[in-house]
């Protein structure tokens, strides 16, 4: 495939019994899983088998040629995450109102692609100061 990765979008859904997942570029590409965790194993797994039949096929491809970005919608990240504050992470994370943000979690208020990007830059940003920690 040479150096440009290939990007794979892969949705997180909520289901009655765990979670599900798909792909948008390639179609048949899905699994489930109890958590977020085992659907990113799985969905590796589910990759890792795509890779191979385009192997046989012919191909020159390795696992390494895609970028796998996954997505969830904020309603679903917070029920999941319910150790995160709503009310801390909107004021100090976010930067939004934290009214505001309560009911863009539950899905009462629309979101514009600018507030879903400025909440995504807050979880990355809480992310990188939690990943960066050592506890002693």
């Amino acid at each position: 495939m040479g150096g440009k990765k290939t990007a794979i979008s892969v949705v997180i859904e909520k289901t009655s019994t765990g979670f599900s997942a798909y792909a948008l570029e390639i179609d048949g590409l899905a699994t489930v899983g109890n958590n977020i965790s085992e659907i990113k194993e799985n969905f590796n797994e589910v990759l890792q088998y795509h890779v191979e039949y385009l192997q046989e096929k012919g191909e020159k491809v390795k696992l390494t040629d895609f970028e796998i970005s996954y997505q969830i919608d904020l309603e679903q990240v917070f029920e999941y995450f319910t150790v995160i504050n709503k009310t801390a992470f909107a004021e100090n994370y976010a930067e939004i109102n934290q009214s505001l943000f309560r009911q863009y979690t539950k899905g009462l208020a629309s979101l514009s692609s600018d507030k879903m990007q400025q909440i995504s830059r807050g979880l990355h940003k809480l992310a990188d100061e939690l990943s960066d920690l050592t506890l002693v």
